[in-house]
Parts: C-alpha cells; structure tokens; sequence
C-alpha cells in the first residue's frame, strides 16, 4: 500500500482529501489484515467524483489483478467514516480504468430526488456522472469498444449507514464513533470562496487589461487556469457586434471574466447565467469551491459571481440548458427579456438600478450564486447583498 498517493485519475479529485483519509487510515490499519481478507488499496486511482470540500472518495481495492471491493470514506465534521461499497457496476467501472485502454471520457453534473430525514418531501441535490470509453488492444481483433457510465451523488445516511469497512480486523471497525479527522476545513465565506483565483495579482493585472476593450464592438475574454498559485491565462474573443463568446479549452479551468462593450449590459446578463450554467453541468470547473465568473462593463463596473451553495445552483443552472448540455438560447434570451426586466435589469437602466436589480434575482430566485463589486484598480472586493430591500456592501478583507 502505498504511503503517498499519485492520482492517477482521468478526472479532478479532491486530492487533499484523498491525503489526508489515506493519512487516517494507515494511521489505525492492519496491514497483513486488509491484504489477506480484502486485497490491495489502490490510492493512486482514487476518486471524489465532483466532491470538493473534503467530504468524500472510493478507493479500488484489487485482489489477483481484479478490483473486488470499493472502500467509501464519507466525513461528516470531525470524524471520517468508512464503509464498504459492492456496487458490481461501479467495480467493473473502476477495474476498466485501472486494467483497460480508455480512449475517451467525460463528466456532467445531473439533478435528482432523494428523500432525506427531517424533511417533508423529496430534496434536489446535484450528482456528478462520468463516463468512459472502453477501446481495443491490438491483440484483440474482434473486440467491439464500449462506453460506461456511473452517477454518484452526495450520500447521506442517517441511521441506516452502510456496512463498515474494518481497517483494523475488529466487527464495526469503520462505522460507529468514526476516526477523528486531520484539520476539518471550516466552513468557508463567500469572500474565502472567491479569494483564492479572485485576489491574484495576475487575476487583478486581467481584469484592468480587459477594461481596456470595453470601447470595441466585440467581448473579450480570459479563461483562468490556477496551478501552484500561478494564474495561466488563455485569451478569447467573440464577433464583432454580437454579445457572448464562444470558446472551447482543453481541460478544466478555475475562472472565466469577459467584457461588456457599450450599449451591453452594466451587470451580469442572461447569457452570462447560462455560460456559468454550462460550465458547471458540463464538468468545466476544477474547483466549483474556487471558481469565479467575472466581468467588467463600459459602465465602468466589475464584478464577480461565485457558486456558494452547489445543490442550489444546480437546481437553478438546469433551466438555461438542453438535455445535451448545450445553452437553450431561446429560454436564456425569454429569461432576459422577462425575468431580468421583471427586477428593473436594463440595457439602459442606471448601474446602480441594474445592480440592485441583480442581487435581488440572485437572492429571490435561489440562485446559490453570491456577486462581488471590485473597486477601480480591482484589488478590493465587496460581497453584495440586501438589508431591508436595499443594497448592503461588506467589503472582504484582503
């Protein structure tokens, strides 16, 4: 078993979690134990599917070349919990990434029911499917490819938890009281949330070198791509007096911020909503936690959007969307010209009208998302919000 992971996912993971389960569990694990009842643990390959925030994983476990077992390791506050997982498709799922040629493979998030204790009804909370393709070896002439699927969502299991996974060779060894856990994260802010990719100073250097193209006729935008604190950037632009841009990047990204040329929107617009909405259905985000969608306006305005709250967001993303992930224009445009009017959200409206009007949507509409105002030089940045129907501004400390 090895003592320090190397994801070898095709996918973004939680790799601090990862660690610092890994870290829990060989702390209290018999070794000989596991290997003789269960088979091998293996780190390298394990998943988070879409869950950041430290909260859960699946480790394969392989015995003879064959994954046998997933462990699930699900933290709820301080302690982790680890459970055994027979899911047969999951398995094979797994045991095709490790043993098999992947020639293809993606990720989308999805809405769904599920019934939880203490509420009355079902509840919506957002899923991360991902698929994969199974292609042929040389040595396999009449091998026909495949493609696999699995969904996971958040579990939450009350009093009826799953059968604990023993780490250490005593009955219930992974359920009951649970493992204390390294440094729980805290619940983060919304300006925690936007501070990591927002605060850069090459973030910051973007958003005055956009304010530059706000007297074009076209958008401009910058795909953000954190990596060791560093901020790499990759240049877009859309056509000549049209709104939007269409882009395609290799990868996931941690941030997006564009342009508004005059006659444009002095806010976020609709389109904007869905180009955020698709970004995250479609699995675009490295760090849904981090990621922030951002703009500057020829009405001398900038902002920042962040996702707060995920499950909320993805209830209120599915709207501007096809079934095959793409922009409903049609829905995205009746949105603008109904809903966004509906909150006094205008092309000419005043700055200070559009954005009472987009803090008010965000809230009454249960977006999940929260805006930041930036000041001039876009080094500081103030959460918005409503107090008694007006705006109120808590400037976060940078």
């Amino acid at each position: 078993m090895s003592k320090n992971f190397l994801s070898k996912s095709l996918w973004k993971e939680d790799d601090l979690y990862i660690g610092k389960v890994q870290q829990v569990f060989l702390k209290v694990a018999n070794i000989e134990y596991i290997r003789n009842n269960y088979g091998e643990l293996y780190w390298d390959y394990t998943m988070t599917f879409g869950q950041f925030g430290e909260t859960y994983l699946l480790v394969p476990i392989v015995k003879n070349n064959r994954v046998v077992l997933l462990m699930e390791a699900v933290r709820e506050k301080d302690k982790v919990y680890f459970y055994q997982k027979e899911d047969k498709g999951l398995i094979v799922f797994f045991q095709a990434i490790i043993f098999d040629k992947i020639t293809d493979f993606n990720e989308k998030i999805s809405i769904q029911e599920r019934r939880e204790e203490r509420t009355i009804g079902n509840v919506n909370v957002g899923c991360t499917t991902r698929s994969i393709t199974v292609g042929c070896n040389d040595n396999e002439p009449n091998c026909v490819p495949y493609t696999r699927t699995e969904t996971i969502c958040p579990p939450k299991y009350g009093n009826n938890p799953p059968k604990a996974f023993d780490p250490i060779g005593l009955d219930g060894g992974g359920g009951g009281d649970g493992y204390n856990y390294p440094d729980p994260p805290e619940n983060e802010t919304p300006c925690e949330k936007a501070k990591k990719i927002g605060n850069n100073a090459k973030t910051q250097d973007l958003f005055e070198g956009l304010k530059t193209k706000t007297n074009s006729t076209k958008e401009f935008g910058q795909v953000l791509k954190e990596s060791a604190g560093q901020i790499n950037n990759t240049q877009v632009e859309g056509e000549a007096n049209q709104a939007g841009i269409d882009f395609n990047v290799s990868g996931k990204f941690d941030g997006f911020i564009h342009s508004h040329y005059s006659g444009l929107l002095s806010i976020f617009s609709a389109n904007d909503l869905a180009s955020l909405a698709a970004i995250y259905i479609n699995g675009g985000m490295s760090n849904v936690n981090n990621f922030i969608f951002g703009v500057v306006t020829a009405s001398g305005t900038q902002y920042i959007l962040i996702i707060d709250d995920p499950e909320k967001f993805a209830i209120f993303a599915k709207q501007f969307l096809l079934p095959n992930g793409q922009i409903d224009q049609v829905y995205t445009d009746s949105y603008g010209n109904g809903i966004y009017i509906m909150y006094n959200i205008k092309n000419n409206g005043l700055s200070s009208a559009n954005e009472l009007g987009f803090v008010k949507l965000l809230s009454n509409e249960n977006t999940g998302l929260k805006v930041f105002k930036g000041s001039n030089n876009s080094t500081n940045w103030a959460e918005l919000g409503l107090k008694n129907g007006q705006l109120d501004s808590k400037p976060c400390n940078n």
